[in-house]
């Protein structure tokens, strides 16, 4: 039953495949709606071409910080014999707001470069 907590792994793995996969085949066209596609990154050409070489690193950078505590979160829950029905939606959590963090990041990042 506690080998489901695996499952706590699958946004980190999620996040850095897209942002591996982003990294090696840069999405060039805004109108393929594929890339790191938001109505930040579709503003301008510049702003599309900045959002595709700086989200694979922060997606890939967040997915290996979301897998370490993922883990360390699970192997607690482990020791504590937490349920895992609880664990599952405590990670899922976890890797949800992860998942945001990695959105926002990339926003802020586009925004502070197309200031003023």
């Amino acid at each position: 039953m506690y080998a489901m907590l695996i499952l706590n792994l699958i946004v980190p793995f999620v996040m850095i495949l897209v942002g591996t996969f982003l990294k090696r085949h840069p999405v060039k066209d805004m109108k393929s709606h594929n890339g790191y596609d938001t109505p930040t990154s579709r503003k301008s050409q510049e702003h599309w071409d900045f959002a595709q070489s700086i989200a694979p690193d922060i997606f890939i950078g967040i997915g290996k910080i979301t897998g370490i505590a993922e883990l360390v979160l699970s192997l607690f829950l482990f020791v504590c014999k937490i349920p895992v029905d609880i664990a599952l939606y405590v990670g899922l959590g976890i890797g949800i707001c992860f998942l945001i963090l990695g959105f926002m990041v990339t926003e802020k990042r586009i925004k502070d470069r197309f200031a003023g």
